[in-house]
C-alpha cells in the first residue's frame, strides 16, 4: 500500500472515533431545566398566603349611672307627732328625712332607731322593732321629703321590775343602709331592759 492509502485510512479511522465519543457523551448527559422554571418552583401559592387579621377587642363596660344611697351627713332628720295614730299606751309619731345635698339620693328599708342618753350617749333598751325588710326604692332630690312611722310603747304599761324606767333625752337613727346615726332630740321615759324594745319603725316611703 502506498503513503496516500495509509494517510485515508488514519483519517477515516480518527473520524469514527470522534463521532462515537459524541455520541456516547450525548447519551449520558442529562438535560439542564431552565432558570425560570427553578425560580417558580421557590416563590409560594397566591393562593397558600391568607391576609392578617387583628383580633378586635372588646369594648370595656360601662359603669352603671344613677342615683346613690343617701348619706346621713346629707340627711336632716326630724321626729313629728302623728296625728292619725297612737292610742293611751302608745304614742304614734313620723320620721321625716330631708335631703340637705345637691344631688339626689335614695332610700330604701326601714331605719335604725334607738333611745339614747344624750347627743352621744350610751344607748337605752332595746332598739325599734324594723316592720320588714327591703320596700320600694325611694328617689329624694335635694329639699325633698320622705318618711317612715315610729311607734313607741309607754313606759307605763310594763311591770316596772321588767322594765327598768329610765329618763332618755333623744333618739339614734340610722338612715336605712347607714352606719352613721343623726341624733334627734326627744325627752321621755322608757325600759331600759336590754330585751325589753318599745319602739316598732316602719318603712321609709315617699
Amino acid at each position: 500500500m502506498n503513503t496516500t492509502g495509509k494517510t485515508s485510512l488514519a483519517v477515516a479511522a480518527a473520524s469514527v472515533a470522534l463521532l462515537s465519543a459524541c455520541a456516547g457523551q450525548s447519551g449520558t448527559a442529562a438535560p439542564s431545566a431552565p432558570a425560570s422554571a427553578a425560580v417558580r418552583s421557590l416563590s409560594p401559592s397566591a393562593s397558600s398566603s391568607a391576609p392578617s387579621v387583628a383580633p378586635s377587642t372588646p369594648a370595656a363596660p360601662q359603669a352603671a349611672s344613677g342615683p346613690v344611697g343617701c348619706k346621713s351627713a346629707d340627711l336632716g332628720v326630724a321626729l313629728n307627732p302623728d296625728q292619725g295614730g297612737g292610742g293611751m299606751n302608745k304614742t304614734r309619731f313620723t320620721l321625716a328625712f330631708t335631703n340637705k345635698g345637691t344631688v339626689e339620693c335614695t332610700l330604701q328599708g326601714s331605719p335604725g332607731v334607738s333611745f339614747v342618753t344624750g347627743d352621744n350617749g350610751a344607748q337605752v333598751g332595746a332598739p325599734a322593732t324594723r316592720e320588714a325588710d327591703g320596700g320600694p326604692v325611694v328617689p329624694l332630690a335635694p329639699g325633698a321629703t320622705a318618711t317612715s312611722t315610729l311607734s313607741i310603747t309607754n313606759a307605763g304599761v310594763f311591770d316596772p321590775a321588767e322594765c327598768k324606767p329610765a329618763d332618755v333625752r333623744g333618739l339614734r337613727v340610722y338612715p336605712p343602709g347607714e352606719t352613721a346615726a343623726v341624733f334627734v332630740p326627744h325627752d321621755q321615759q322608757t325600759c331600759s331592759g336590754a330585751d325589753k324594745s318599745t319602739m316598732v319603725v316602719g318603712q321609709v316611703t315617699g
